[in-house]
């Protein structure tokens, strides 16, 4: 980012639970109302924090290595083209290669692909274990200005990989 304006706004890093993701709403949304945001706007940005936060309570694995302290992580910083969101997860490195190939696969869509694939998902009811069948991925890509989603894998440890996800709303 050159020369852009960037002031993080809010940043959670510990256990992820309903209770959490509601106090983290709660938070953002006073913080939202104090920088002049409209309903509108705070009600779109809280739905894109909900896919967040819910993406890494049903998605975040527990580390392989009990005495590996880690836990899931999500930052907001305002900048001076809208407001940046970052999340941090730990997943078991089987699943990095379906992840990167579905985040590819929707990066490359326009608005109305997107809006179409979500249609097909939604009708033809492919819900995982975890309850949205990438459900979650589509609607944060949708609601992103980019229409991208930027992530990169990191190693933890042997068995698993830090994920990481940004994009700007």
């Amino acid at each position: 980012m050159n020369g852009v304006m960037q002031k993080m706004i809010y940043s959670y890093e510990g256990e992820m639970n309903n209770a959490i993701l509601n106090s983290i709403l709660y938070a953002m949304e006073h913080k939202m109302v104090e920088l002049g945001e409209k309903p509108p706007f705070i009600k779109k940005l809280n739905s894109v924090l909900i896919e967040c936060c819910q993406n890494l309570i049903h998605h975040s694995d527990q580390p392989y290595e009990s005495n590996y302290s880690y836990y899931p992580s999500v930052t907001v910083y305002h900048t001076d083209e809208g407001y940046l969101i970052h999340t941090r997860n730990l997943i078991h490195n089987q699943k990095v290669e379906k992840l990167k190939h579905y985040i590819d696969k929707i990066n490359g869509m326009s608005k109305n692909e997107l809006k179409e694939y979500f249609q097909t998902v939604l009708t033809n009811g492919q819900i995982s274990a975890h309850g949205g069948g990438g459900l979650g991925l589509l609607n944060i890509i949708r609601k992103s200005k980019e229409l991208r989603l930027n992530y990169e894998f990191e190693p933890a440890n042997e068995d698993e990989m830090f994920f990481y996800l940004s994009f700007t709303v």
